[in-house]
């Protein structure tokens, strides 16, 4: 069956030609070399403007069926991919035998070491990146190098909402998370809230809120800086701030889980409710955070993270906060979402205040 000439071939015909024809007609005047200079141009803009919107992208799933389309991202042990006919589709990593693509990629794999180049066809079960041979199962992550600055976002939006009507208890709570990830460069903005509003008790607010900004040094290791703010009322705590300048280590990096901890010096100042005085303090940080998956539908996404601040400053004071987030899959994107706090204070800077806090929300979550 003869080939049809695609609208990209046509182009670079009608450029050759154009090039061809300047060769031919000599003498020529300035004025149409200019023209037959500006069409050439715009024959090569066509032919890669056609190129570009094509979808030459293929995927090979392990039943023998091929999807062409065009590779956004993979993620999570999950691969992002776009079709003219069924649209953004998600593909499970696990699920796919081959895949090719002219565009450059990021590629990173478990040892959290990075490749750079087009993904060529390799026997099933490996890919070729640039001049590298990689198997398909040591991929975490991959990512064209020309993404937008929407493109390398990823996140969540919680919202949650109870009433009982017992002593007309009223709690709202909400929260985010922002992640944006370039080559060597990853910054975080992140902010939870909860209210509640009891007939018989004092409202109760409390609010944390934290960006950090990372630079990663090496394939496992990063160095950076973070500042926050906290205010809790159940600890007498009218706002803390924080800045701190951390080093981290990823020990586990898979398709399905992660596990890393952080460490460096944090500077805090401290005002409370029953107290007009202000302190500052200097504390030590030293963080662990595990991260499991499953994208096997439903979706299930758990976090674990523990944080220790003894005082440098304070003798024997020392704060521990830990939380616990668990997501389970309702429909595309959307995920119920149970948290769990704990924070603790050993010697609270104000008289009276409690040293300990702890509670759990429940809360609808869109993730990005």
């Amino acid at each position: 069956m003869p080939r049809q000439t695609t609208p990209a071939v046509w182009a670079v015909f009608l450029c050759a030609s154009s090039q061809l024809d300047v060769r031919r007609c000599e003498p020529r005047s300035g004025k149409r070399a200019l023209v037959r200079l500006i069409a050439a141009g715009l024959c090569v803009l066509l032919a890669t403007g056609t190129a570009h919107a094509q979808k030459t992208d293929s995927v090979w799933i392990r039943n023998g069926d091929r999807i062409t389309g065009e590779v956004k991202s993979l993620s999570r042990a999950l691969l992002k991919y776009s079709t003219d006919d069924l649209g953004t589709i998600y593909i499970e990593w696990d699920n796919v035998a081959r895949i090719s693509s002219r565009q450059t990629f990021q590629v990173q794999v478990t040892s959290g070491h990075k490749f750079y180049g087009s993904l060529g066809q390799a026997p099933n079960g490996r890919v070729i990146v640039g001049l590298d041979t990689l198997r398909l199962a040591d991929v975490v992550v991959m990512a064209p190098i020309r993404q937008t600055f929407v493109a390398r976002l990823d996140g969540y939006l919680d919202l949650g909402f109870s009433f009982q009507k017992a002593n007309r208890t009223l709690q709202l709570t909400s929260g985010f998370k922002v992640v944006y990830r370039s080559t060597r460069v990853e910054s975080a903005l992140e902010a939870s809230t909860f209210r509640e509003d009891r007939e018989d008790a004092a409202e109760t607010v409390r609010l944390t809120s934290d960006f950090a900004q990372r630079f990663l040094v090496s394939d496992r290791g990063s160095l950076g800086f973070g500042v926050g703010y906290e205010r809790n009322e159940e600890l007498d705590l009218a706002g803390r701030y924080s800045f701190v300048a951390f080093g981290a280590w990823t020990f586990t990096r898979s398709q399905h889980d992660n596990f890393w901890m952080t460490g460096g010096p944090v500077i805090t100042r401290e005002e409370y409710f029953s107290s007009d005085t202000t302190s500052y303090g200097i504390e030590a940080l030293v963080g662990a955070m595990y991260r499991a998956f499953r994208y096997d539908r439903p979706k299930l996404d758990a976090a674990i993270t523990s944080q220790l601040y003894p005082s440098l400053t304070i003798p024997g004071r020392v704060r521990w906060q830990n939380d616990i987030r668990v997501s389970y899959e309702l429909v595309a994107d959307f995920m119920v979402t149970v948290t769990l706090f704990d924070s603790f204070d050993s010697k609270p800077q104000a008289a009276g205040a409690s040293r300990n806090d702890f509670g759990t929300t429940l809360a609808i979550s869109w993730t990005f």
